[in-house]
């Protein structure tokens, strides 16, 4: 084994031992980042996510982003967000911005480094917020480890405004071809009020990802597709969860 996959396989383990001691709420309306900004590209994207089994069944997220790589180093976004079930209206949410820094590579590790930011209006009554994350990348050959660490706060919510921490994991590998196959997992770490200690669940499970460019089209095109079990002590407040996700890409 190579020392690039062992720092891969590192990775996953360190991802996994989030997953065994972390405390989780759904986190629909997340995905997993990777630090990388792409110069001139435009990118639309879509995705949803559903939740089954327990009292959080029918919960649903759509995210909707336009992004475009401003620089080597930096992209921008607008965003916004529909969410309900689970005995809410399903609506318009918040609308938003966010930005991907790419920092550079950890000299003699070989790990990625990107920050994000994002702040989103809440519509409707519902909360306006802050997120950052740190973005985690390691390569080795055909294998992919990311690591998204999470702090979101709501701001002029009087009462509220204490910060929540998560966590957005993934390993991926290159079947060949077009075709991409990992694992992914989502979870909280806890918050300034209630602390790091309040057993929840973690969703975790299999991932599969196509990409590819239709013939003499300009656009590039990503379809994601996982299945997510939820654990831990909570795990009955909902069971699984379906992601899809649709991009296009295409440089300017």
């Amino acid at each position: 084994m190579t020392q690039g996959i062992k720092s891969a396989a590192l990775g996953l383990a360190l991802a996994l031992l989030f997953v065994q001691a972390a405390t989780a709420d759904p986190r629909l309306d997340e995905k997993v980042y990777d630090p990388y900004v792409h110069n001139h590209i435009f990118e639309i994207e879509t995705r949803a996510a559903s939740e089954s089994g327990g009292p959080l069944a029918g919960a649903v997220a759509y995210i909707g982003e336009l992004e475009y790589g401003v620089s080597d180093h930096l992209s921008l976004s607008l965003v916004n967000k529909v969410a309900g079930g689970a005995g809410e209206p399903t609506r318009l949410r918040g609308v938003g911005v966010e930005a991907v820094d790419y920092l550079g590579q950890i000299p003699g590790l070989g790990i990625d480094v990107g920050l994000y930011g994002e702040y989103m209006a809440g519509l409707g009554g519902d909360d306006s917020g802050l997120e950052a994350k740190l973005l985690l990348a390691k390569q080795a050959g055909p294998v992919e480890a990311l690591l998204n660490l999470i702090v979101e706060r709501p701001i002029h919510v009087p009462g509220q405004e204490f910060a929540t921490y998560g966590y957005a994991g993934a390993v991926n590998w290159r079947a060949g071809g077009n075709l991409k196959l990992g694992i992914q997992a989502f979870g909280d770490l806890g918050d300034d009020h209630g602390g790091f200690s309040r057993p929840q669940v973690a969703y975790v499970g299999p991932a599969i990802f196509w990409e590819g460019r239709p013939r003499r089209s300009p656009v590039e095109v990503e379809l994601g597709l996982s299945w997510l079990k939820a654990f831990g002590a909570d795990r009955h407040e909902g069971d699984r969860q379906v992601r899809v996700t649709l991009e296009f890409e295409r440089r300017f």
